[in-house]
This record gives C-alpha cells, structure tokens and sequence, in this order.
C-alpha cells in the first residue's frame, strides 16, 4: 500500500513538475518574442493563418485564480504535459465561435475556485481578449458537444475531473465564458 502511495506521489509531482518546468520556458519565450497589440481587435473578417501542432497561440491569465500559460497549438499528449493546448480546428482567440482549450488537471487545480462572471484573458499577437465566465459542467470524458460551434465569441476550458485525480479521473470538467 505505501509502495502504491508513494509510486502516485512520484507520478504526479514529476508531471507538475515537468509543466511548472515547460510553462516557465514558454513564458519566458513568449515574453521576449510576441508583443501584443494593445487593446482588443477583431479578427472576423481577417483569415489567420492557422498554427502548426505545437506553435504558442496565446498567453492565458485568470487573474482572480493567479493562473498563468502559454497555450500552445494541439491537445496531443505531450502538448497537454507541458500546458495548455488549443483544440486544432476550433475558432482562434477573438473569432465569432468556440475557442476551445484543454489542459492536464495537474496544471489546472485552481480551475475549481473560478467563478461565474470572473475573467479570462487571452493574449495573442494579434490582440488581447476578454471572456467572462458564465458557468460550468461536468461531463463523460467521451462527450463532445461542449467543443461545438457557438455562433459566437466564446470559450470552453476543459481538463480531467475530479481535478485531484490526476489520471484516475474519467470525466471532464468544463468551463464555458462569452467574448466581452
């Protein structure tokens, strides 16, 4: 029993600790190397090229929860190890329609202590954008319909639930907020 306890202590603090490591590189590089365009831009009628799997897209702030990555393009295994990752495919930051995010819960504890009508921060090259929270879901880990098309400017979070699970968990926990 205290073989098994130990082995999943090892497992999980080698994983938060390779995206605290990882998270830290691509901020540091991030900050050197985007300038953001000041103040909030729109980007319906421009056609953004799309990233290649593993490009950053943009840095996410939760101010209200003191979280902080770079999300990077792709929700493969090893982008999801070291952060954030944009589900290829659905609407970049700014767009009229879903952006959807994932991440491993390891990295996204504090996700659980967000409210309704607090604020999500996307910062692109191309611009800064604000979502406002409007609610949550827990979800089978199978259901897709939270990464549907919107219609509108919107984000979805997702990660593994219960959040303390680690890679025991098997559903999904969902964040969804609205463009301001």
């Amino acid at each position: 029993m205290f073989g098994c306890a130990f082995s999943l202590f090892i497992y999980v603090a080698s994983n938060v600790g390779y995206q605290v490591t990882t998270q830290n590189q691509l901020t540091s590089t991030w900050d050197r190397t985007h300038v953001v365009v000041s103040g909030t831009t729109t980007v319906q009628d421009q056609r953004r090229p799309r990233l290649r799997a593993g490009e950053p897209l943009a840095r996410i702030s939760v101010p209200s929860i003191g979280f902080n990555g770079v999300v990077l393009e792709g929700t493969d295994d090893r982008t999801l190890s070291g952060g954030p990752g944009h589900l290829i495919g659905s609407a970049y930051p700014g767009e009229p329609d879903n952006v959807v995010i994932s991440n491993h819960n390891t990295y996204s504890q504090q996700w659980g202590d967000l409210k309704v009508d607090q604020v999500i921060q996307l910062d692109a090259d191309y611009g800064r954008y604000v979502y406002k929270v409007t609610g949550f879901k827990i979800i089978d880990a199978n259901d897709k319909s939270v990464t549907a098309s919107t219609g509108h400017g919107a984000l979805t979070f997702t990660t593994c639930y219960p959040l303390w699970a680690g890679a025991l968990a098997r559903q999904r926990y969902v964040v969804q907020a609205d463009l301001q």
